[in-house]
């Protein structure tokens, strides 16, 4: 893994109206743009913030406020170090980078700086930081109207770009892990028929529904599920302990049935061949997996029940 990325200050900024500048600057170029044609290049370079107050409240009529409102933010480009991390939002994903301070003018008289090395969509860890798992209160900085601002959420923004994770999330998931980890010793516990209803269970609590009754479908089918949202018809076999050899004659048997979409082969007891077989066509899941999924479908209550 990377060093930890380290900073005293981050900034989000907004690549252009609407994204404009989103494609160039991550995918095509490694640089930083803002608008902003109406600033004089020189005064930027040289600082001259107050002359440039005055060009938009003389030139282009900006109440005093206003006026300074923008100069904040061409300030922010022009003057912060390469110290300072920038962040952005695009394609349904957070990105990061680093800049050199080189503030250069595009003929069309916007402004550029070199992002160091690239833009980076993942953390440290190698995950991609996709929006829907961002903070929301990190999220809002998107709907900031203007080109740049200070990122308030700066250490949870380092954290996830770490690859961190904060200590109580660390804790539930050790808890998470414990339970999935008791439940899947009961789950082993269970007689044949109330483990073939468990799964049962799990898939009518997770929206399938079934085609045919339980273990009666067919030869070599325990259960044939239909899901009413995707359309997709799926086959579940089902075994309390099997080794590869087993595996291998309904897998031969499974890829024939080209009426189903998905095929699902469970037990909660395999041999170690079978626990080391990776298989790209069919969902093999043991112990471990039916616990998170009698957990996710709210059933561990009723496997405690039926153990008990």
């Amino acid at each position: 893994m990377s060093k930890k990325i380290c900073t005293s200050k981050a900034l989000f900024i907004k690549l252009g109206q609407g994204g404009d500048f989103e494609d160039e600057c991550i995918k095509k170029r490694q640089i930083l743009k803002i608008d902003y044609r109406e600033a004089n290049h020189d005064l930027c370079l040289r600082g001259k913030w107050e002359k440039l107050k005055e060009f938009f409240t003389d030139k282009m009529h900006y109440q005093k406020g206003v006026a300074t409102y923008h100069v904040t933010q061409i300030k922010y480009f022009y003057e912060e170090g390469k110290d300072v991390l920038w962040i952005t939002f695009c394609d349904n994903k957070l990105w990061w980078c680093f800049s050199k301070k080189e503030i250069t003018i595009e003929n069309d008289k916007t402004k550029i700086r070199p992002v160091i090395g690239k833009w980076s969509c993942k953390d440290l860890k190698g995950k991609i930081l996709f929006l829907e798992d961002i903070n929301g209160r990190l999220l809002r900085t998107q709907g900031f109207r203007g080109t740049i601002c200070s990122v308030a959420e700066k250490d949870y923004l380092l954290a996830k770009i770490n690859g961190d994770q904060p200590k109580e999330i660390k804790e539930v998931e050790e808890v998470f892990n414990d339970l999935k980890e008791k439940i899947a010793h009961l789950i082993k516990r269970l007689r044949p028929k109330d483990f073939e209803l468990l799964i049962d269970l799990i898939f009518r609590n997770s929206g399938w529904q079934r085609l045919g009754t339980l273990g009666k479908t067919q030869k070599l089918i325990d259960i044939a599920i239909y899901h009413p949202i995707t359309g997709e018809r799926a086959v579940v076999q089902i075994k309390c302990q099997s080794g590869l050899r087993e595996f291998k004659e309904y897998e031969k048997t499974f890829l024939n049935m080209t009426e189903y979409d998905k095929f699902f082969y469970i037990t909660h007891t395999p041999e170690p061949s079978l626990e080391q077989y990776k298989s790209e066509d069919i969902n093999i899941y043991f112990a471990n997996k039916v616990a998170e999924m009698t957990i996710n479908a709210g059933l561990f209550d009723w496997v405690i029940k039926t153990v008990g």
